[in-house]
């Protein structure tokens, strides 16, 4: 089947356009990748390369763009006029187009297709929320939208695919495992797998403790931990991830960062919960969260008082302070376990003995 830029704009999962990319013909035509996992843009964008550009002469036929506030419609209009050099398609990747603003995207729609050289093929990383930018929603009327984002049961495909290529077989199990201790950035869980693959003697299989052995928990998994602890009042469990961490030599200033986000999290959903609803609702209005995730969060938000979020986010700020020289400054391992222990200190919903 060959689908051409006259035809029905599609919408395809990401599996499934890397599976019917093996055997189905695409013409130049415009491809728009959603979702913020950059390791599956690249593996969709390697597809299109292999289909469109002709090896010998990429380096005349593919241009990238990384777009930024200060990208003109000029610019991106200038790169897509181009025509191919000695060959007959080029390839053109805007990466990052949310970021233009209002004005660059509605020049962009009144000209681009205008403007798009025969023989181009224009593909479109969104990378973050559209917003009031007009360029997204004209593209995806008139091409291809490729959502690059995969949960649960997807990603063990994909990383048993992987497996498989390397010559191995991983259960569902040890999967699943390897996910809860590297997080859910593709690049990592790819990279971990192959280091545990490559650990194995031929025969030997895959399993849990080949796992632990191999591969740390991730500062994303490591930081979800404390924070779940911190929510739960464990301050034991929160001060032993939280100096494993340091150990590791993850920085103050990533550590603020991540405890920032999650006060923020906590925050943001409670404002949302009183002005949606329901958590169904809110979740609809936070992409990156799931429904059961919210419901979580207003469980742990009865624990919280308005006092509680006042005096963890004040020291926070002493924290930071502190942490950079600033006056009474001290210890940053010791600053850091203080404002932990602040955090799980709270008493809201204890019950009284």
């Amino acid at each position: 089947m060959t689908v051409d830029s006259k035809s029905a704009p599609t919408s395809l999962g990401v599996l499934e356009f890397l599976k019917i990319a093996e055997t189905r013909e695409f013409s130049p035509t415009v491809f728009v990748l959603t979702g913020t996992d950059d390791y599956l843009h690249e593996l969709v964008l390697k597809k299109l390369e292999a289909r469109y550009l002709d090896a010998d002469f990429r380096d005349f036929n593919f241009r990238r763009l990384d777009c930024t506030r200060q990208t003109g419609a000029g610019e991106i209009l200038g790169l897509l006029s181009e025509l191919p050099t000695l060959v007959d398609n080029r390839l053109v990747f805007l990466n990052n187009v949310a970021v233009l603003g209002k004005e660059t995207g509605t020049r962009l729609v009144d000209g681009w297709s205008r403007d798009l050289a025969p023989g181009t093929v224009l593909v479109v990383s969104v990378g973050g929320p559209v917003k009031d930018n007009p360029l997204v929603p004209a593209l995806v009327k008139v091409g291809h939208k490729i959502e690059c984002s995969l949960q649960g049961q997807d990603v063990d495909r994909l990383l048993a695919a992987f497996a498989r290529k390397l010559g191995a077989s991983v259960s569902g199990p040890v999967l699943r495992h390897l996910r809860e201790r590297v997080g859910d950035s593709l690049r990592g869980l790819i990279s971990s797998l192959e280091r545990c693959i490559v650990s194995l003697r031929p025969g030997e299989a895959l399993d849990a403790a080949r796992v632990d052995a191999l591969v740390q928990f991730s500062a994303e998994v490591a930081m979800w931990k404390m924070t779940s602890a911190i929510g739960q009042r464990n301050h034991r469990e929160a001060l032993a991830i939280l100096d494993h961490q340091l150990e590791r030599g993850e920085s103050v200033g990533a550590i603020l960062g991540y405890l920032h986000s999650y006060m923020t999290s906590l925050i943001q959903i409670e404002g949302l919960m009183k002005e949606l609803g329901s958590a169904a609702a809110v979740a609809q209005a936070l992409p990156r969260k799931k429904e059961y995730q919210v419901k979580k969060t207003v469980e742990e938000l009865r624990t919280w008082s308005a006092s509680d979020f006042q005096g963890a986010l004040e020291a926070m700020l002493k924290t930071d302070f502190k942490s950079k020289g600033g006056s009474g400054g001290g210890n940053p391992r010791l600053l850091l376990q203080m404002l932990v222990l602040k955090m799980c200190s709270r008493r809201k919903g204890r019950t009284r003995r």
